[in-house]
């Protein structure tokens, strides 16, 4: 399109989405997505979906909440707030700035950068919780962290060191070819999940290899068809259902 045609539309976006900007690691700026429920929250508080990622994930979960919960009884999600991190692509090369945060040691591609994960903990635990928490209304209860691929290991990584962070867990294609953590992580609450056809770097197997070998299990999705792009979007109403903060029932199809 052109700049004449593009002049007769205005900039939208949906009412109740909020942001501001955060002092994030190293000093790089980051952004706090918000979109908070209408009317009044229940008497402990709304759910929070907190997604890494949120520059990709944020608009898709916060839309599909919005839509999904007016009809609970048929979707099983519930209204929440859906919050999100956003890397800005001001503040160096993306997949730089996801490598460095969302690991705690060096992978196999040791060019990439590693180690911020600590980091990132740390301001999310201290800073970016507690602004959410002014923000709106929480249940501390029913808190979930979502993370795809990188993200999805930084998950993991989290629920091991720092379970107290969040009630609730969601780790959707985790680079476990970066790194794997032990499988005995302790996560009743924790869903996983993958694409049929992430056969890249054996993603699939691996992570259903590490579910299987969990002591106390994990609820598991394996999206037919999806890829490693398109497993976090298909998998979507199964993770506001998680965050809803439902019983997590073992799948028929678990590995």
């Amino acid at each position: 399109m052109t700049d004449d045609v593009l002049s007769a539309w205005t900039p939208w976006t949906a009412p109740g989405w909020r942001v501001r900007a955060l002092a994030g690691p190293e000093g790089r700026r980051l952004d706090l997505m918000l979109a908070a429920p209408q009317g009044t929250a229940p008497s402990g508080g709304w759910p929070l979906l907190f997604a890494l990622d949120g520059g990709r994930f944020f608009a898709a979960l916060a839309g599909a909440a919005e839509a999904l919960s007016h009809r609970t009884e048929k979707t099983g999600v519930v209204p929440m707030v859906v919050a999100a991190l956003v890397h800005r692509p001001d503040q160096g090369p993306l997949a730089d700035q996801r490598a460095r945060d969302f690991t705690r040691s060096p992978g196999p591609e040791a060019a990439a950068p590693s180690g911020g994960a600590g980091a990132l903990r740390d301001l999310l635990a201290e800073a970016v919780l507690p602004m959410l928490a002014g923000a709106a209304l929480i249940d501390p209860a029913r808190t979930t962290l979502f993370g795809h691929s990188l993200g999805g290991l930084f998950v993991l990584e989290t629920l091991r060191s720092d379970p107290a962070l969040f009630a609730r867990w969601v780790a959707i294609s985790p680079s476990l070819w970066w790194t794997t953590p032990p499988a005995d992580i302790a996560a009743p609450s924790l869903m996983v999940g993958c694409g049929e056809a992430e056969t890249g770097r054996d993603m699939r197997g691996r992570i259903t290899a590490w579910v299987a070998e969990k002591p106390d299990g994990a609820v598991f999705r394996q999206v037919s068809g999806a890829d490693h792009g398109s497993a976090p979007f298909a998998l979507i109403p199964d993770i506001l259902r998680h965050a809803s903060g439902g019983p997590a029932q073992r799948p028929e199809t678990a590995p």
